[in-house]
């Protein structure tokens, strides 16, 4: 097929040269324009025009390379290429270039990010009207230790369950037990008279954050009050007394956990002593059935009863019943005690006749494994109210050791505090000291995913278990230096490195980071032979220098931005901590990173002259990129210029929008935030590959909103923040899905991200900047408001934060900081944004110089103390 085409400049006397991917050939393949001329005539002959995959590619070299798909090509859309000020139509279209930019622009349209500028701030309450509403299982559990229990109340997840269900776990492992042979167990119930036409069911975390589960059926005349938590069999719950998991056990229950045969034989030769012991965690269930009607009124309730499935409706498994305990009748082994109103009781249906505001009172005791009946009448005994005050007593105490927060929007301050928790829940290991699992929903620790869990620890204080964390990859690390724990990815080795030296940044802790330095060494000596692999002149442009291998699911093994970006801050981190110990190898490695960061730079401006031009919603048009640099991939996979299949995990952009390494550049340092290539990446992501900002599937494993909150796109980043909480996270007990249609509950990498945008939002400390608040809400400033935290802890040291807002009195905001150095110097200049919730500009400002286009004041010669009033 034959298509003529114009391709016109705004500067005239453009030089250069032109090529065709894909079918195709062009009429010309080099060209100079006279002094005067702006305007280039081009017939392509035999291309690829028609919808579909293999469409021709013409790519145009200048000093501002980029490519266009012909097919695309239209004089009722020209393509206009804004940054680089050209336009391509067809060559029947004979409109100047002034006259087409006056056509597209006179519409006035906005770009999708100008528009999230423009709007009004998103906020939870118009989020929650238009996101998903996913309820997630609820996972309980005493911390460090892996036998859990799963609190799953009839009809919150998908599986359209007509049980309220408890199933012990070990991790995310369904637990067997001997008397059931192959079957997993779970223990099914039900609090009321049943599923009918209303669904009357809400859930609360005990004081709203602590891993302590609440439950209320509205059954109408009668309410039924669940409160499930897990504590120790025997002792007292405190931290000296949880033993806690060995490791290497755990990560054999972890989904796609890797291990070296040496470590494989070392777990299982551990692994009975972490089953069987003679201190089990319970489970407690407390219903209480309330009258709440003025007439006498019956309650309902079928008591916990192992594996029950279908008609009619009883456990499969011989049963035996006495005083208050439950028992297989094969063993003896007692799986549940039981009361009713204080007095032991067995019965599995049973109804209670209640007057008007009276109450019966349920209460069932589930060890994880059966135990004996000696064990059982022990714990039969145990007074409920003591159990429940040791454990919220467990929980508070571990909240208190970390900085405190206050917000004015309630739920996200909750929902930092329980997210701290269900780090604190998963990350498992032996006490008090050693190695711990950050693992990340159902499966193992991965380099990349545990990372927010690590960085967050960090930021909230709990520094010794985020390095019993990352000590978790020290030990795994293969003698080569290389790291890999998780179903084949090859990503993990830069992020891991990279969270061991910015431990040290917290830290500034020297014994720490020369216990490290080998691994680190080590680590940065594989990578350097990994990209030599990669140094064939051919390459140049394509990934010459570059490291390869899958970072996801899917079996792709090629040189992805997001792997190298991720594995240069690593590279990068490591020499900046080692000039404290070993100047020599910190300039070696900084040399090693150095080449990587030009590497990738090179091979990225290749393939973005090489992809075609994506359309923005204001007309123009924006270069895009591919997921990776290697031959014969021009622009996102989406667009199938070499066909292939894009679908999977339920989105045909997943793999372009989250996995194309974009923000991963900023955040590793190998582009600052303002390039030119990431405004490209940017407007691709918002335009082609998310809704509001939030990309599609795995949406937090997108990193737009970092690059957001250092532009000083509020905005953009606000409305990434709401509208994926509102769809990811339980909006009533704050865990996490992995993806939009769910799959892995408690997924703590999801909400790693989550909580590392809540820190994003109060302060920013890499890179030598400094910023606090740079993306909080306008509501967050109202007059009374106050935003308070106390003890975050920062590269530079502990930090202190004092907002209040007085604008409906004084006109005034105020704000006090404080930053306890950690051993490194304090910044020379920090920020702090203080914008007024209905846009005013201030009129006066002390302790700093204002901008007014960004809101923020200025602190030169900051010295550790601050104290800035803004006057509107």
């Amino acid at each position: 097929m034959k298509k003529a085409i114009s391709v016109i400049w705004k500067k005239p006397g453009m030089t250069g040269r032109l090529e065709t991917v894909n079918e195709g050939k062009l009429n010309i393949n080099e060209f100079a324009l006279a002094k005067n001329e702006n305007r280039l005539e081009v017939e392509l002959k035999n291309g690829q025009l028609d919808p579909g995959a293999f469409a021709t590619i013409i790519v145009v070299r200048t000093e501002n390379p980029f490519s266009f798909f012909a097919r695309d090509v239209r004089k009722d859309m020209p393509i206009y290429v804004r940054d680089y000020e050209v336009i391509v139509t067809e060559a029947d279209d004979k409109r100047t270039y002034e006259e087409i930019i006056k056509a597209i622009t006179a519409e006035g349209r906005q770009t999708e990010l100008e528009r999230l500028e423009s709007q009004p701030e998103e906020n939870f309450e118009k989020a929650d009207k238009k996101a998903r509403n996913m309820r997630v299982p609820t996972w309980l559990g005493i911390g460090r230790d892996f036998r859990m229990f799963e609190a799953i109340p009839h009809q919150v997840d998908s599986d359209g369950r007509m049980w309220d269900t408890l199933a012990p776990k070990y991790h995310h492992s369904a637990v067997q037990y001997k008397e059931m042979g192959e079957k997993w167990i779970e223990y099914d119930y039900f609090a009321g008279r049943g599923i009918g036409h209303q669904y009357k069911l809400t859930r609360w975390l005990e004081d709203k954050v602590l891993p302590i589960l609440n439950v209320c059926n509205d059954d109408g005349s009668v309410k039924y009050y669940q409160k499930i938590f897990v504590t120790l069999e025997k002792k007292e719950l405190t931290d000296r007394n949880v033993r806690g998991t060995h490791f290497l056990v755990e990560d054999m229950y972890a989904a796609g956990s890797m291990r070296s045969p040496e470590l494989q034989k070392k777990a299982e030769e551990l692994r009975d002593g972490e089953l069987y012991r003679d201190e089990e965690t319970v489970a407690y269930i407390k219903v209480e059935a309330v009258n709440v009607s003025s007439a006498p009124k019956y309650c309902f309730m079928r008591l916990p009863s192992p594996n029950v499935h279908g008609c009619p409706e009883l456990s499969v498994y011989p049963i035996g019943y006495d005083n208050g305990c439950s028992y297989f009748t094969e063993t003896g082994r007692v799986f549940m005690v039981s009361t009713l109103n204080g007095k032991p009781f067995t019965q599995t249906d049973s109804s209670v006749l209640l007057a008007p505001g009276e109450k019966a009172t349920y209460i069932c005791k589930i060890p994880h494994s059966p135990i004996s009946k000696e064990r059982a009448i022990a714990l039969l005994a145990t007074d409920y109210d003591e159990k429940l005050a040791e454990c919220k007593k467990y929980w508070q105490k571990k909240l208190d050791r970390v900085a405190q927060i206050k917000l004015p929007d309630k739920r996200i301050e909750e929902m930092m505090k329980a997210g701290f928790l269900h780090f604190d829940l998963v990350c498992f290991g032996k006490n008090p000291s050693g190695t711990v699992t950050p693992v990340v929903g159902v499966y193992g620790p991965i380099g990349t995913e545990s990372t927010p869990i690590i960085q967050y620890l960090e930021s909230i204080g709990d520094n010794k278990l985020a390095a019993r964390a990352i000590d978790y990859f020290v030990k795994k690390q293969l003698p080569s230096g290389f790291i890999q724990n998780f179903g084949g990815y090859m990503s993990e080795t830069g992020p891991a490195i990279w969270n061991m030296a910015e431990h040290f940044k917290y830290t500034h802790d020297i014994e720490y980071l020369k216990s490290v330095k080998d691994s680190m060494i080590r680590a940065c000596d594989y990578i350097k032979q990994w990209m030599d692999q990669y140094r064939d002149e051919s390459l140049r442009g394509k990934g010459y220098g570059m490291i390869s291998g899958k970072v996801a699911d899917c079996e792709k093994p090629f040189q992805s931005f997001m792997l190298n970006a991720g594995t240069y801050g690593g590279l990068k981190s490591v020499a900046e901590v080692l000039e404290y110990i070993d100047k020599a190898e910190a300039k070696r490695i900084g040399a090693i990173a150095e080449d990587l960061r030009k590497n990738i730079i090179e091979s990225l401006s290749e393939n973005i002259a090489t992809s075609p031009v994506i359309p923005l919603s204001d007309g123009s048009w924006c270069p895009s990129m591919s997921l990776w640099p290697n031959e014969g991939n021009n622009g996102p996979l989406s667009l199938f210029a070499h066909g292939g299949i894009a679908y999977t995990h339920g989105s045909m952009v997943i793999q372009d929008g989250l996995l194309g390494g974009d923000m991963y550049m900023v955040m590793n340092g190998v582009l600052p935030a303002d390039h030119q290539y990431v405004k490209f990446m940017r407007d691709i992501f918002t335009e082609t590959f998310a809704v509001d900002n939030v990309g599609y599937s795995q949406p937090y494993y997108g990193q737009q909103p970092y690059g957001n909150i250092i532009r000083g796109e509020v905005g953009a980043y606000i409305s990434e923040f709401y509208n994926l909480v509102a769809c990811m996270a339980d909006r009533e007990t704050y865990t996490f899905w992995e993806h939009t249609w769910q799959c892995s509950p408690h997924k703590t990498h999801e909400e790693g991200w989550f909580m590392m945008r809540c820190r994003w939002m109060l302060y920013m400390d890499e890179f030598g900047r400094f910023d606090l608040l740079g993306a909080v809400p306008r509501a967050w400033l109202k007059d009374g408001e106050e935003i308070v935290f106390d003890g975050m802890m920062t590269r530079y040291g502990k930090l202190s934060v004092k907002v209040r807002s007085d604008i409906d009195h004084s006109g005034k905001i105020a704000a006090d900081i404080k930053l306890v150095s950690n051993g490194f110097a304090c910044p020379k200049e920090i920020s702090i944004r203080l914008p007024h919730p209905e846009k005013r500009k201030a009129v006066k400002v002390s302790g700093g110089k204002y901008c007014p286009d960004c809101e923020k004041v200025f602190i030169e010669k900051f010295n550790g103390e601050a104290h800035v009033e803004v006057e509107f």
